[in-house]
């Protein structure tokens, strides 16, 4: 019968090999060999979740962003194909603020001609909290034809602690709540509004009107139950800074 040593000894193995096989996915996406795809959308999973291995019933750990694996994915965002730029940006997401030195090449993808592709970009900016760098690029996707885009361009200057005028951008792009994945979007809105902090108080009478119109029995499933309750928590925090019950 194994010893409990002996199975620790084994998790430490596949730790082990887990680490190495992300180092091996930097490097290979450090040279210039075909197909970054599927080693790109590694790269993402290693540095979001943990991974199950059931032989053991633990996760391994999320591996850490380094400076060296960051800058290998941040090569392939300019990529001709689009699909290898989004997994590119998609890892750089994962990597959170960790992707700060690279936000100067994801910024320069806000504007590609492909509308996934500055969706993924936008979303990049927005988990990271850009430098006074990306502002231009970013004020500049205020007015992109894609909401989604509008709204994270929001978050992210807002929590660049940008002073540019970003409620009324909210106020004229709110989501279509009878649109596919209302709700989704709705999410997506409602993280734009919390990250104007205090500044958001000008989008009370559209917040009030939300909660009217995200009740009923049309509005039942979990998603909407979520919106709900983000939407009544914003508006209690927005209702205290201006001092109102």
């Amino acid at each position: 019968m194994p010893h409990h040593g002996d199975r620790e000894d084994d998790f430490k193995k596949a730790l082990a090999q887990d680490r190495a096989r992300i180092e091996a996915t930097i490097e290979r996406l450090s040279g210039d060999k075909p197909k970054p795809g599927r080693f790109l959308l590694a790269l993402a999973e290693a540095w979001g979740r943990p991974v199950h291995r059931s032989c053991f019933g633990r996760w391994l750990p999320p591996v850490a962003p380094t400076e060296r694996g960051v800058k290998s994915a941040a090569r392939w965002v300019a990529a001709s194909n689009p699909d290898v730029q989004r997994a590119a940006l998609s890892a750089l997401e994962r990597a959170g603020a960790a992707a700060q030195p690279v936000l100067g090449v994801v910024a320069d993808a806000l504007t590609s001609k492909e509308p996934l592709v500055r969706l993924a970009a936008a979303r990049v900016l927005a988990r990271a909290a850009p430098c006074p760098e990306q502002a231009p690029a970013l004020r500049r996707a205020l007015s992109e034809e894609l909401f989604t885009v509008r709204w994270l361009a929001v978050e992210a200057l807002a929590r660049s602690g940008d002073e540019h005028p970003l409620a009324p951008v909210l106020a004229a792009s709110r989501p279509r709540l009878d649109a596919p994945l209302a709700a989704y979007r709705l999410g997506d809105w409602l993280r734009a509004v919390a990250a104007l902090g205090q500044h958001a108080s000008v989008l009370l009478p559209e917040m009030n009107e939300l909660l009217d119109r995200t009740s009923g029995p049309s509005r039942s499933d979990p998603s909407w139950h979520e919106a709900r309750f983000t939407i009544e928590q914003l508006v209690r925090e927005l209702r205290a800074t201006q001092g109102n019950p």
